[in-house]
Formats: C-alpha cells, sequence, structure tokens
C-alpha cells in the first residue's frame, strides 16, 4: 500500500465542507455504483445508528441466514483509490471468505491491482459484514470502498445508508472498536484515523495508552503519526514517555522518521543519545541517518567520536552515516577511518566506503592500498 497522508488547512477546508454539503444534498445513495442484492436506507432522516438498526431489522424479516452487509459514505481526511490496470470497468464482487469481506474483479485477471492512499479529501464509501449470533448483530469486518468504482453484491444483501456525518460515524466505530475483536480493532483504526474529525486525535492517543492487546496499540502509534503535525508529534512524545513497552517505543521512533519537521528530527536525536534501551538507540540512530539534516549529522558524527560510547552504538552511527547522500557520508566515513582509535568502528567505516562508487572513496582506498603517502 503506498501512503501518503495529509490534512487540508485554510482554503483547503472550505472545499471539503462545501463538497461535504454538496454530496449530502445529492445525497451519496441510489447513485452509488451498487449491483445485485441492493436495499437503499438512504433517504431516511435519522442517526447512522438507527439506521444501522433499521438494516438489522429489516435482514431479519427475510429470514435468508446470518450475515448481511451494510454500507455508507463519510468524509475522509485523504483520497482513497482502488483499481485495476487491467480493466478499470469491470465491477468488483464483494463476497465473503472465512469471515472476511473479500473484494475481486468479475474476470480472473488480476494483475495490477492496487489500493492506495493519497494526498487531499474525498467522501470514500465503509462497507460492513454483520453477523447475527442467537440475538445479538455484530460487525465481523469492515473494507473502505472507492467510490468511482461499481461493486456487486451476488451473495448477501447490502443496506445502503447513504452518506453519514463524520461525528455520526466516528461515534459508531469508536463504539464497534470498544466491543470488537482485536483483527476488528486493528482495521477499524485506520478507518477511524481516515476521518476528518478533530476528536480522532485523542481516540489514536487513548488507544495508545489504554489496555489493548499490543499490536492494536502499534497501529495506533502508526496513525498517530501519519498526522506528521505538531499536535500529534506533542502526543507522540507524550506516549513515549508513558509506555513501557519496547515494541511501542519502537512505533513511535518509526512514527518520528515519517514526520519531515525539526521537532521529530530532536526526538529522534534525544532518544539517540538519552534512551537506555541499545536496540531502541539503534533504532532512532538509523532513521536519523536518513534524514541528512545539520542536528542528525553532528549528533551521528558525535556518537562515533565518543570514547565512551558502546561499540555497537557506534557501528550503528557508522551504518546511518553510510546511508547519508554520498557529498556528506564519503568524507566522514573516510574520517572515521583515519582517525577513529576502535577497529571494529575503522573496519566498519572502510567497509561501507567500499560500498560507494565515488571518486574520494576510490583514492582512499588507493593511498591505502598503495601505501602512498
Amino acid at each position: 500500500m503506498r501512503t501518503k497522508f495529509a490534512i487540508g488547512t485554510g482554503v483547503a477546508l472550505l472545499i471539503l465542507i462545501w463538497a461535504a454539503e454538496s454530496a449530502a444534498g445529492n445525497g451519496v445513495g441510489a447513485d452509488v455504483g451498487l449491483k445485485g442484492k441492493v436495499h437503499y436506507l438512504d433517504k431516511e432522516d435519522a442517526s447512522l445508528a438507527k439506521k444501522m438498526d433499521r438494516a438489522a431489522q429489516e435482514f431479519k424479516k427475510t429470514g435468508k441466514g446470518d450475515s448481511y452487509f451494510t454500507g455508507y459514505a463519510f468524509l475522509s481526511r485523504h483520497e482513497f483509490h482502488q483499481g485495476n490496470l487491467a480493466d478499470g470497468s469491470s465491477p468488483y464482487l464483494i463476497t465473503v471468505d472465512e469471515g472476511r469481506i473479500k473484494r475481486r474483479r468479475a474476470y480472473k485477471m488480476t494483475s495490477g491491482e492496487t489500493t492506495s492512499t493519497e494526498e487531499g479529501s474525498e467522501i470514500i464509501g465503509l462497507v460492513l459484514l454483520h453477523k447475527i449470533t442467537g440475538r445479538a448483530t455484530k460487525i465481523g469486518d469492515v473494507e473502505l470502498i472507492d467510490l468511482d468504482n461499481t461493486y456487486e453484491f451476488e451473495e448477501l444483501p447490502v443496506y445502503w445508508l447513504g452518506q453519514a456525518e463524520n461525528d455520526d460515524s466516528f461515534r459508531y466505530l469508536s463504539d464497534a472498536f470498544a466491543t470488537g475483536e482485536e483483527k476488528l480493532r486493528r482495521d477499524l483504526l485506520f478507518i477511524i484515523s481516515s476521518h476528518a474529525h478533530p476528536e480522532v486525535y485523542d481516540f489514536l492517543h487513548g488507544v495508545a495508552l489504554g489496555n489493548y492487546e499490543t499490536k492494536v496499540r502499534e497501529n495506533a502509534i502508526f496513525w498517530l503519526g501519519s498526522y506528521k503535525d505538531e499536535r500529534s508529534l506533542i502526543d507522540l512524545k507524550e506516549i513515549y514517555d508513558r509506555v513501557e513497552e519496547p515494541k511501542l517505543k519502537k512505533q513511535i521512533v518509526f512514527a518520528y522518521q515519517m514526520s519531515e519537521g525539526k521537532d521529530a528530527v530532536k526526538e529522534l536525536i534525544r532518544i539517540a543519545k538519552t534512551e537506555q534501551d541499545q536496540k531502541l538507540r539503534k533504532d532512532a540512530i538509523f532513521w536519523l541517518g536518513q534524514k541528512a539534516s545539520e542536528e542528525s549529522v553532528k549528533t551521528l558524527k558525535d556518537m562515533v567520536s565518543d570514547s565512551d560510547e558502546d561499540t555497537k552504538v557506534k557501528e550503528s552511527a557508522v551504518f546511518a552515516i553510510s546511508q547519508l547522500p554520498s557529498d556528506k557520508s564519503v568524507p566522514m566515513l573516510i574520517d572515521i577511518a583515519r582517525t577513529n582509535k576502535n577497529p571494529k568502528v575503522k573496519k566498519q567505516a572502510i567497509f561501507w566506503l567500499g560500498q560507494k562508487s565515488d571518486d574520494a572513496a576510490l583514492e582512499f582506498f588507493e593511498e591505502i592500498l598503495l601505501k602512498k603517502k
């Protein structure tokens, strides 16, 4: 999945509000590309939760099976695309396999199929699989859909609920998250984080610090990091300082590298310098090497030259330096190879110089191999 995330501001927000009102006025309902066993409940003036209850009632009246779909649209904070390079006109068949929603083309060839989220905002669709067990109806799976495509429901009926207010959708999915299984929770985190809604920050922050499975908390941290803004960085810093699990801290380090701001670099530097866990320090050092900013380069250089620093950490810093652009990395590696007093560190620098196609690196090897002065 290719991911590029952004939140519109200023004029962009005005455009989003207009788009939402326009779509609601036109009714994102019967004009959506749905075929097969489709039932429309989008004209009812009711909350999303009440429409969901109505869909359950309508399905139970049929007495046919124990599973059905609902679907609705909401305003996403980024664009969502699904497509197949082979044939963009053929509909997707929406089916169920072992309790999971399956989306496939009506023909056999499926090469070139892509799903991506990109910068921008738009109205997107959501399909939910419901299963009746006794008197209870539970959500079994969820799937986002690109409303530019056509979807056919041959096996199970779908009850289309129209466009939901984002606040309604956020509340409904948050409640479903609270009672869902781990896999559903992980899927819902992406969908909830896709909502253009101000409370998503607090929701993800709460999950990251909550009494949930580690994988679920990792996902919450990842999607919080996808915002790449000042508020998300403040939340990530607080979470890092409060959690103890290395896996969660590692996910926060990764989230920092997604941001291009100086504050994220400063946090990586802080972790690289002060974190007691060597593996986390190495992760921070690695991502500093991908940043190539003045602050990160200085930090890496200082770590290699620090006589009190652990050798393994120094080697990680040398590797991070090797990942910098050649105009920065080669002079630094040559200097390490010439002057560093740690033989293992010198050896590491020489190894990475050998991977460079650079005239200065070649001259260095010529000098040491031929004993030139």
